[in-house]
């Protein structure tokens, strides 16, 4: 397993790629791509993304990504990002993605390569394209899976991922298998430590394994994932009375992802099951040091023109999938049981109005708020169990 392997690192092996590229200036094909959104956010209780209670325009990304092939089987790409989220990302630039992609096998029955670099993890139908609201299906993805309060945990990672496609007459299988260095920052922290405690994850380890299967026709595509990732927590003292010490929080995680197209309907559903080990962190952890997290959507989306879409979506997350109500969860740290859950009504309209503009809006209705941040709800502030979301989002790309 690789351990403490940093971009750089990655980024100096393709240094020494370089001798074996022997194209010239006009043969590479080089594109530089990029994209702004701005959302709006207005929810009767609880906030999201700012102060949404009063409404909030504290949501707005700006992406720069480039892309280079130097050979045909040689490809290097990047994405800088400034993602401004409430007190959730602070709108500091950002690399989500950095990595050289070589090809190295190249057959009419399929192909195999390699990535070498901060990778896009790869998880479920969407983390490989959350970054670009243009990819997304709707302004935020369910948060019972992909969730918005430890985006840069889930979307990559630095390290290596081997991959293949293999061709039958009925479809195609791609698997993916990556190791490396999951990322970690203080959202990390507020996500699975519920504070920014004194210390931080220094040192990470993990391991994902995707595999899919697609129809010619792209009319039914059905992937599992299954991975580990380990973040070795450090205190840099002595921990006060309930605060953690130096540990490492281990994650299983597990996903089942299923599709079905036909005309213009697509009908998605995913299931994800996280175990979550705090080990020897101790303080307040050690009174349950283990749980499993259960959570999964129905979505159903429907293509009125080829510029306008609609969809409805159900999402279920229970925090603790043998403490459903979250009654066991009060008892443990005080807060209400809803807090242990969140059940998510949602619908939505997009239009892509030219081939550069899309604009979308949301209605959620929300029970529970199990996966609000803390860093816009803080400890002590109490959270409405119901409560309803009205979001807007417009993005130009070029």
């Amino acid at each position: 397993m690789l351990k403490n392997y940093g971009l750089i690192k990655w980024l100096g092996l393709f240094l020494f790629s370089l001798p074996w590229v022997h194209a010239t200036a006009d043969e590479i094909n080089w594109e530089v791509n990029g994209f702004v959104t701005q959302g709006f956010a207005l929810s009767d209780d609880n906030n999201f993304y700012g102060d949404s209670e009063s409404g909030s325009f504290d949501f707005r990304e700006l992406g720069l990504s480039t892309s280079a092939r130097l050979s045909e089987r040689l490809l290097v790409s990047g994405q800088l990002v400034s993602r401004k989220a409430g007190k959730v990302d602070d709108g500091d630039l950002s690399v989500d993605y950095a990595l050289v992609d070589y090809r190295f096998l190249e057959q009419q029955w399929g192909n195999a390569g390699v990535q070498l670099g901060r990778i896009k993890n790869p998880f479920g139908f969407y983390n490989s394209t959350r970054d670009v609201a243009f990819t997304r299906p709707s302004i935020m993805l369910p948060q019972s899976i992909y969730f918005d309060r430890a985006r840069n945990l889930e979307l990559s990672s630095d390290g290596f991922v081997l991959y293949g496609t293999k061709m039958f007459s009925s479809g195609r299988i791609k698997s993916e298998l990556f190791a490396g260095a999951p990322r970690k920052d203080a959202n990390v922290e507020y996500a699975y430590l519920n504070a920014d405690w004194p210390g931080s994850f220094e040192d990470s380890e993990g391991y994902l394994w995707r595999n899919e299967y697609s129809s010619n026709d792209y009319s039914f595509i059905a992937a599992i994932t299954y991975g580990n990732f380990k973040l070795d927590f450090e205190h840099p003292g002595t921990p006060a009375p309930g605060a953690p010490g130096d540990g490492v929080l281990d994650l299983d995680i597990a996903a089942i992802s299923l599709q079905y197209n036909w005309d213009r309907w697509s009908l998605t559903g995913e299931y994800f099951r996280q175990n979550i080990d705090w080990g020897d962190i101790g303080g307040i952890f050690s009174i349950k040091p283990q749980t499993s997290s259960e959570s999964f959507y129905v979505q159903l989306e429907h293509r009125l023109t080829s510029d306008i879409s609609m969809f409805v979506r159900r999402d279920i997350f229970y925090m603790d999938k043998d403490d459903k109500d979250g009654t066991k969860g009060q008892l443990l740290d005080g807060q209400p049981p809803y807090t242990h859950y969140a059940f998510d009504w949602t619908v939505g309209v997009g239009w892509e109005a030219t081939p550069n503009w899309l604009l979308r809006a949301e209605l959620h209705k929300v029970e529970g708020t199990a996966w609000l941040a803390t860093q816009d709800n803080p400890v002590g502030v109490e959270k409405e169990k119901n409560w309803n979301m009205f979001l807007l989002q417009a993005t130009y790309r070029f």
